[in-house]
């Protein structure tokens, strides 16, 4: 029988439409000076602060014969607790109403909390034991079950207070999976309606797994672990724990039985963001930046090594799909050829490093405003073409008998199974000091310059050709052939609205930036032809001969005219084209 920990919690929802949990903290010794209780205000894995114990509502503590006690809010997310003989006893309340992977949530169909954003930490006691009593929300609700990679006896526990919060928990009507790869057992939870094929899910996913745990050998630090995916009508994100990661997922680009072995661009993404999330399981979660090692959850932690953690990441999660033959080479090089154009329309690349956008991931990266295609770069993109472009450079100048996989899996030898803390030029260190290979100069060109990065040229040797080419619509993404692409520049982004389209990015030095759109702008017509989201641009196009166009903006409910420079359309968009198959196999696949 599991015994209650030196600090013990019972956690209930309370009230669905409310949207709270009701917690009960019970701290077995608690300090004598007056017990000091924190929230985090962030969670590992998304660099922002994000003060979640704003959600707490209400707070009040008893000592063991229940009288209540007086506490002092020391700070946003601090609480001291008046002096008291014997237990200590806390009662507060959530909201939980943020539908995400990063905090906590709560509706008619299920609940769903990260620790971060509902265990108070007991200061003094933050290395004992820790054990959760999670209750069902009531007998209406009988067919609600709990997911968690939590252990559990008669009661959830953690031996401390960071394996703690690194245990996220779904309680609701849960459809699962269960199968074992390589010696773990998995569990693969859908909650939220739904009409997937689970099974062929499961079956596509457990080659994924069985490359990540071939790819770090056999000391699997895991011997269990749980996908959980929040299924939702409009949505997209994952987030990694040690023992099991949370998906968010849109439910109508999940597979159907209707859609037997095709693979959508839909299905694809959510494959490749499974893969991205389980690779965490080692590249991040335990093969760690020297600065993570002992993180402050109250303050921000500074690295400029995120485009290792989360490039490195992107770049493996894609290249699993085409390595255990879930797709195709050219659909792989589609999704190589989708992030090179975003990185292609981002004016931000050339006045940020991938290193500078690692350590300004607090403020600029997840606090993006208008002006941020023009200012910043995404480490999560860049650091994929980083990577890829190390792992080319690498197989050329070693002859083909260094790839990047030898790197990771060095990594995870030299500092993830020693729990040692990589430094920013670990990549460099074990390149030259490993395999006698010197790219120094190489990588710091890469991460360190805005220079372009020689994608075009390394890809050649591999038998692929980058082509630039114009859109061809206003929501191509890149990575298919030009077919009937777009003749007119536009420069912007925009939305549908009932009438006209919004505008909701400007990129500097572009048609719509020349004539002085701005973010919000509704535009309502083009030479005095109303517009809407399908035919904006055939408007444009049918001006291709003109100098300008007319335009007629709404902007803070005032009507404006304004010209509008008529331009070629850029060629901003890749397609990645094979040349040689038998060159491309040298890097696709092969180790």
């Amino acid at each position: 029988m599991q015994h209650k920990g030196s600090v013990h919690y019972q956690i209930e929802v309370e009230s669905l439409a409310g949207h709270l949990f009701k917690l009960t903290q019970f701290i077995s010794e608690p300090m004598p000076n007056g017990q000091i209780l924190t929230l985090p205000a962030w969670i590992p894995g998304s660099y922002m602060i994000r003060d979640f114990a704003k959600d707490i509502v209400t707070l009040q503590a008893y000592d063991e014969q229940g009288n209540a006690l007086t506490s002092k809010k020391v700070d946003k997310q601090t609480w001291q607790i008046a002096p008291c003989d014997g237990q200590l006893k806390v009662v507060y309340r959530v909201y939980a109403f943020d539908l995400s992977v990063r905090s906590a949530y709560i509706n008619d169909e299920f609940a769903f909390f990260n620790g971060t954003s509902v265990f108070l930490k007991a200061e003094q006691h933050k290395d004992s034991l820790h054990t959760v009593d999670i209750a069902i929300p009531s007998e209406t609700r009988s067919q609600w079950q709990i997911a968690t990679a939590m252990d559990k006896d008669d009661l959830y526990y953690a031996k401390d207070y960071e394996e703690l919060i690194d245990q996220p928990v779904i309680i609701g009507d849960l459809d699962s999976r269960q199968f074992n790869v390589g010696g773990v057992d998995f569990d693969f939870v859908f909650v939220g309606d739904h009409h997937s094929d689970m099974d062929r899910i499961v079956r596509d996913l457990a080659p994924i797994c069985q490359h990540h745990l071939d790819l770090f050998g056999p000391a699997t630090p895991i011997k269990r672990y749980l996908f959980m995916t929040l299924v939702c009508d409009q949505g997209f994100g994952g987030l990694e724990h040690r023992n099991s990661t949370v998906l968010q997922f849109t439910r109508s680009e999940l597979p159907s039985k209707q859609d037997r072995d095709h693979i959508s661009d839909g299905y694809r993404s959510f494959l490749a963001l499974c893969s991205h999330e389980f690779f965490h399981t080692w590249n991040v979660k335990r093969i760690r930046p020297a600065e993570f090692m002992d993180l402050d959850l109250c303050r921000e932690t500074y690295s400029e090594q995120l485009w290792i953690y989360e490039g490195f990441t992107s770049y493996f999660d894609d290249i699993t799909l085409v390595r255990t033959g879930l797709i195709e080479p050219e659909s792989y090089l589609e999704l190589i050829g989708i992030t090179l154009t975003r990185l292609a329309r981002n004016p931000g690349m050339s006045k940020q490093t991938v290193t500078q956008s690692s350590f300004d991931a607090w403020t600029r990266f997840y606090k993006q405003d208008a002006s941020a295609a023009n200012n910043i770069v995404s480490y999560y993109a860049k650091g994929a073409i980083v990577a890829l472009c190390l792992d080319l450079k690498v197989r050329l100048t070693s002859n083909h008998k260094v790839t990047l996989f030898d790197v990771i899996q060095s990594l995870w030898k030299d500092y993830g199974e020693l729990d040692k803390g990589t430094e920013i030029d670990v990549v460099q260190s074990i390149l030259k000091n490993k395999f006698e290979i010197d790219l120094t100069e190489f990588i710091h060109s890469c991460i360190y310059t805005t220079e372009p990065l020689p994608t075009s040229a390394l890809l050649k040797e591999f038998g692929v050709e980058l082509q630039l080419n114009a859109r061809n619509n206003p929501n191509d993404k890149g990575g298919k052939p030009s077919t009937d692409a777009v003749k007119v520049d536009f420069g912007a982004q925009f939305k549908g609205e009932p009438i006209g389209v919004k505008i909701t990015q400007v990129i500097e030095n572009r048609a719509a930036y020349k004539a002085g759109l701005q973010v919000g702008d509704l535009v309502l017509s083009v030479n005095q032809w109303q517009v809407n989201n399908e035919s904006l641009q055939q408007r444009l196009d049918d001006n291709v001969d003109s100098e300008s166009v007319a335009l007629h903006i709404l902007r803070d409910g005032k009507l404006k005219a304004m010209q509008m420079p008529i331009s070629a359309a850029a060629k901003d968009t890749v397609y990645l084209h094979t040349k040689d198959e038998t060159l491309r196999s040298n890097w696709l696949l092969k180790p």
